[in-house]
Protein backbone atom coordinates (compact mmCIF):
# COMPACT_ATOMS: atom_id res chain seq x y z
CA UNK A 1 0.00 0.00 0.00
CA UNK A 2 1.37 3.30 -1.10
CA UNK A 3 0.67 6.29 1.81
CA UNK A 4 -1.03 9.20 1.45
CA UNK A 5 1.79 11.57 -0.50
CA UNK A 6 2.46 8.83 -3.34
CA UNK A 7 5.72 7.67 -1.29
CA UNK A 8 6.77 4.13 -0.36
CA UNK A 9 7.36 2.55 2.68
CA UNK A 10 10.27 4.17 4.57
CA UNK A 11 11.63 1.26 6.43
CA UNK A 12 14.93 3.00 7.69
CA UNK A 13 14.53 5.51 10.72
CA UNK A 14 18.29 6.96 9.84
CA UNK A 15 17.57 7.68 6.33
CA UNK A 16 13.52 8.37 6.32
CA UNK A 17 12.28 11.62 4.51
CA UNK A 18 9.44 12.24 6.44
CA UNK A 19 11.41 12.60 10.17
CA UNK A 20 10.08 16.09 11.65
CA UNK A 21 13.25 17.19 14.22
CA UNK A 22 11.06 18.47 16.75
CA UNK A 23 8.91 15.41 17.51
CA UNK A 24 9.58 11.77 18.65
CA UNK A 25 11.91 10.55 16.00
CA UNK A 26 13.95 14.22 15.83
CA UNK A 27 17.23 12.31 18.09
CA UNK A 28 20.80 11.75 17.65
CA UNK A 29 21.78 9.14 15.41
CA UNK A 30 22.61 6.54 18.06
CA UNK A 31 19.36 7.09 20.19
CA UNK A 32 17.38 6.44 16.24
CA UNK A 33 19.02 3.61 15.43
CA UNK A 34 18.13 1.91 19.49
CA UNK A 35 14.12 3.43 18.02
CA UNK A 36 14.66 1.48 14.70
CA UNK A 37 15.17 -1.60 16.41
CA UNK A 38 12.64 -1.80 18.66
CA UNK A 39 9.83 -0.68 16.33
CA UNK A 40 7.53 -2.52 13.79
CA UNK A 41 6.23 -0.69 10.79
CA UNK A 42 2.13 -0.90 10.06
CA UNK A 43 1.03 0.85 6.78
CA UNK A 44 -2.65 1.24 7.52
CA UNK A 45 -5.78 2.76 5.70
CA UNK A 46 -7.49 6.00 6.39
CA UNK A 47 -9.94 5.24 8.83
CA UNK A 48 -8.03 3.06 11.08
CA UNK A 49 -8.65 3.27 14.76
CA UNK A 50 -4.97 2.82 16.51
CA UNK A 51 -6.51 2.90 19.61
CA UNK A 52 -9.86 3.59 21.52
CA UNK A 53 -11.24 5.30 24.37
CA UNK A 54 -11.10 3.45 27.02
CA UNK A 55 -8.30 0.10 26.17
CA UNK A 56 -5.55 -0.92 27.67
CA UNK A 57 -2.40 0.59 26.04
CA UNK A 58 -0.06 -1.66 24.42
CA UNK A 59 2.43 0.49 23.04
CA UNK A 60 3.05 3.88 21.34
CA UNK A 61 2.76 4.53 17.46
CA UNK A 62 4.55 7.18 15.92
CA UNK A 63 2.94 8.64 12.95
CA UNK A 64 5.39 8.72 10.29
CA UNK A 65 3.83 10.56 7.92
CA UNK A 66 -0.29 11.89 7.12
CA UNK A 67 -2.25 12.78 9.99
CA UNK A 68 -4.77 11.26 13.27
CA UNK A 69 -7.62 12.79 14.72
CA UNK A 70 -7.08 12.29 18.28
CA UNK A 71 -10.66 12.86 20.13
CA UNK A 72 -12.99 11.75 22.77
CA UNK A 73 -17.02 10.71 23.55
CA UNK A 74 -19.23 11.55 26.09
CA UNK A 75 -21.87 8.68 27.29
CA UNK A 76 -24.30 10.12 25.24
CA UNK A 77 -22.78 10.10 22.30
CA UNK A 78 -21.15 13.39 21.39
CA UNK A 79 -17.80 13.77 20.15
CA UNK A 80 -14.77 16.57 20.94
CA UNK A 81 -11.88 16.80 18.37
CA UNK A 82 -8.89 17.37 20.87
CA UNK A 83 -6.28 17.57 18.08
CA UNK A 84 -5.21 16.56 14.84
CA UNK A 85 -1.95 14.86 14.95
CA UNK A 86 0.70 15.46 13.12
CA UNK A 87 3.56 13.44 11.72
CA UNK A 88 6.92 12.54 13.80
CA UNK A 89 3.69 12.47 16.68
CA UNK A 90 3.95 9.48 19.60
CA UNK A 91 0.36 8.58 19.96
CA UNK A 92 -0.76 6.75 23.39
CA UNK A 93 2.11 8.21 25.14
CA UNK A 94 0.43 9.51 27.88
CA UNK A 95 -1.13 6.23 28.80
CA UNK A 96 1.39 4.18 27.76
CA UNK A 97 3.43 6.22 30.92
CA UNK A 98 1.08 6.03 33.52
CA UNK A 99 -0.03 2.62 33.03
CA UNK A 100 -3.88 3.37 32.86
CA UNK A 101 -6.60 2.98 29.61
CA UNK A 102 -6.45 5.39 26.67
CA UNK A 103 -8.45 8.67 27.48
CA UNK A 104 -9.29 8.90 24.09
CA UNK A 105 -9.68 7.39 20.03
CA UNK A 106 -6.79 7.98 18.01
CA UNK A 107 -8.33 7.28 14.57
CA UNK A 108 -6.22 7.57 11.10
CA UNK A 109 -7.08 10.55 8.70
CA UNK A 110 -5.14 9.57 5.43
CA UNK A 111 -3.42 6.54 4.39
CA UNK A 112 -0.77 6.13 6.60
CA UNK A 113 2.58 4.74 7.71
CA UNK A 114 2.91 3.95 11.88
CA UNK A 115 5.97 2.57 13.43
CA UNK A 116 4.84 0.65 17.28
CA UNK A 117 6.65 0.38 20.04
CA UNK A 118 5.57 -1.75 22.94
CA UNK A 119 5.09 -0.68 26.45
CA UNK A 120 7.79 -2.29 28.03
CA UNK A 121 10.15 -1.56 25.26
CA UNK A 122 9.29 2.38 25.15
CA UNK A 123 9.64 2.69 28.75
CA UNK A 124 13.34 0.84 28.51
CA UNK A 125 14.05 3.07 25.46
CA UNK A 126 13.28 6.06 27.99
CA UNK A 127 15.57 5.45 30.45
CA UNK A 128 18.59 4.47 28.42
CA UNK A 129 18.37 7.86 26.06
CA UNK A 130 17.38 10.99 27.85
CA UNK A 131 17.31 12.76 24.26
CA UNK A 132 14.19 10.72 23.86
CA UNK A 133 12.60 10.86 27.14
CA UNK A 134 13.11 14.67 26.28
CA UNK A 135 11.19 14.75 23.25
CA UNK A 136 8.28 12.74 24.58
CA UNK A 137 8.41 15.57 27.33
CA UNK A 138 8.29 18.16 24.61
CA UNK A 139 5.55 16.23 23.03
CA UNK A 140 3.37 16.12 26.73
CA UNK A 141 3.65 20.07 26.94
CA UNK A 142 2.04 20.53 23.27
CA UNK A 143 -0.39 18.41 24.37
CA UNK A 144 -1.43 20.58 27.23
CA UNK A 145 -1.06 23.61 25.51
CA UNK A 146 -3.33 22.39 22.63
CA UNK A 147 -6.34 21.11 25.37
CA UNK A 148 -5.95 24.51 27.26
CA UNK A 149 -6.60 26.12 23.89
CA UNK A 150 -9.22 23.64 23.28
CA UNK A 151 -10.45 24.62 26.47
CA UNK A 152 -10.93 28.23 25.12
CA UNK A 153 -12.92 27.50 21.79
CA UNK A 154 -15.33 25.50 24.38
CA UNK A 155 -15.80 26.18 27.80
CA UNK A 156 -16.21 30.26 27.24
CA UNK A 157 -19.38 31.80 25.48
CA UNK A 158 -18.16 32.88 22.38
CA UNK A 159 -20.58 32.43 19.71
CA UNK A 160 -20.47 29.59 17.26
CA UNK A 161 -19.22 32.10 14.87
CA UNK A 162 -16.35 33.59 16.31
CA UNK A 163 -14.97 30.20 17.41
CA UNK A 164 -14.71 29.38 13.97
CA UNK A 165 -13.18 32.78 12.87
CA UNK A 166 -10.47 31.87 15.32
CA UNK A 167 -9.58 28.09 13.83
CA UNK A 168 -9.86 29.28 10.49
CA UNK A 169 -6.84 32.00 11.76
CA UNK A 170 -4.86 28.95 13.09
CA UNK A 171 -5.33 27.27 10.33
CA UNK A 172 -4.50 29.88 8.15
CA UNK A 173 -0.97 31.07 9.75
CA UNK A 174 0.34 27.88 8.45
CA UNK A 175 -1.11 27.50 5.07
CA UNK A 176 0.87 28.81 2.01
CA UNK A 177 0.81 32.09 0.20
CA UNK A 178 -0.66 32.42 -3.34
CA UNK A 179 0.44 34.54 -6.25
CA UNK A 180 -2.42 36.76 -4.69
CA UNK A 181 -1.29 37.14 -1.11
CA UNK A 182 -3.93 34.82 -0.15
CA UNK A 183 -3.16 31.97 2.57
CA UNK A 184 -3.85 28.87 0.89
CA UNK A 185 -4.23 25.70 3.74
CA UNK A 186 -5.38 21.98 2.77
CA UNK A 187 -8.66 21.04 5.60
CA UNK A 188 -9.41 17.08 4.97
CA UNK A 189 -12.15 17.31 7.38
CA UNK A 190 -16.04 17.66 7.31
CA UNK A 191 -18.60 20.44 8.63
CA UNK A 192 -19.48 17.92 11.41
CA UNK A 193 -15.76 17.44 12.62
CA UNK A 194 -14.73 20.94 12.12
CA UNK A 195 -17.60 21.34 14.45
CA UNK A 196 -16.23 18.59 16.89
CA UNK A 197 -13.50 20.51 16.97
CA UNK A 198 -14.57 23.90 18.34
CA UNK A 199 -17.68 22.53 20.79
CA UNK A 200 -20.29 23.62 17.75
CA UNK A 201 -22.66 22.36 15.84
CA UNK A 202 -22.53 21.13 11.41
CA UNK A 203 -25.39 23.29 10.89
CA UNK A 204 -22.73 26.46 12.54
CA UNK A 205 -20.39 25.63 10.24
CA UNK A 206 -22.24 25.37 7.04
CA UNK A 207 -23.79 28.32 7.63
CA UNK A 208 -20.61 30.38 8.88
CA UNK A 209 -18.97 29.33 6.14
CA UNK A 210 -21.09 29.83 3.23
CA UNK A 211 -21.75 33.50 4.46
CA UNK A 212 -18.14 33.96 4.99
CA UNK A 213 -17.81 32.72 0.90
CA UNK A 214 -21.05 34.97 0.10
CA UNK A 215 -18.54 38.19 1.91
CA UNK A 216 -15.59 36.98 -0.22
CA UNK A 217 -13.48 36.60 2.53
CA UNK A 218 -13.01 32.53 2.25
CA UNK A 219 -12.93 30.48 -1.28
CA UNK A 220 -13.15 26.53 -0.79
CA UNK A 221 -12.29 23.90 -3.12
CA UNK A 222 -12.98 20.70 -2.32
CA UNK A 223 -10.77 20.07 0.53
CA UNK A 224 -8.67 23.21 -0.22
CA UNK A 225 -9.52 26.56 1.93
CA UNK A 226 -8.59 30.09 0.43
CA UNK A 227 -8.43 32.25 2.76
CA UNK A 228 -8.93 36.09 0.89
CA UNK A 229 -9.12 38.21 3.42
CA UNK A 230 -7.64 37.41 6.91
CA UNK A 231 -7.77 40.98 8.13
CA UNK A 232 -11.85 40.72 7.75
CA UNK A 233 -11.41 37.01 9.43
CA UNK A 234 -9.53 38.52 12.29
CA UNK A 235 -12.02 41.07 12.75
CA UNK A 236 -15.20 38.71 13.45
CA UNK A 237 -12.93 36.65 15.56
CA UNK A 238 -12.33 39.13 17.88
CA UNK A 239 -15.05 41.48 17.77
Amino acid sequence: MRTSNGSGVQENCLTCMWRQEPWFCGVCPTTLRDLQAITRIKTLSAGTVLYAEGETPEGVFILCNGQAKISIESKRGSVVILQVAEAGEALGLEAVLRNRPHEETAQLLDSCQVKFVSSGEVLHYFRKHSDAALKAAFQLNTNCQLAREQIRHIAFSVPGSEKLARLLITWAKTGKDNQRGERVVQVPFTHQEIAQMIGSTRETITRVLNTLKRKDVLEVRDSTLIVKNLEELEHLAYS
